[in-house]
């Protein structure tokens, strides 16, 4: 007999709270994700110059090792000590 699976997800979760946004982005530390997708490198290369301009204190260049798989904790450790994580999730 087959037997067929479902791919939606039934379970009911409560929504998470968003995290809250830097006052300022004087002194910050921003964390850059690229997830290893073509042309994240050089997208996030333009983010970081622009942060730069406006006065971030220290960007952070974090790379997951393929975007197929979630971030390994080297890399979410690294992110957790940024105030702000930018993603660059697409082609």
């Amino acid at each position: 007999m087959d037997r067929y699976v479902s791919p939606i997800d039934e379970r009911t979760l409560e929504p998470l709270a968003r995290a809250p946004r830097l006052a300022s982005l004087d002194g910050a530390v921003i964390g850059l994700l690229d997830i290893n997708k073509p042309r994240g490198e050089q997208f996030l290369n333009r983010v970081e110059e622009l942060l730069r301009e406006r006065g971030v204190a220290e960007v952070v260049r974090l790379r997951k090792p393929t975007f197929t798989r979630p971030a390994p904790d080297d890399v979410i450790s690294l992110a957790d000590r940024c105030g702000a994580v930018v993603e660059a999730l697409a082609d």
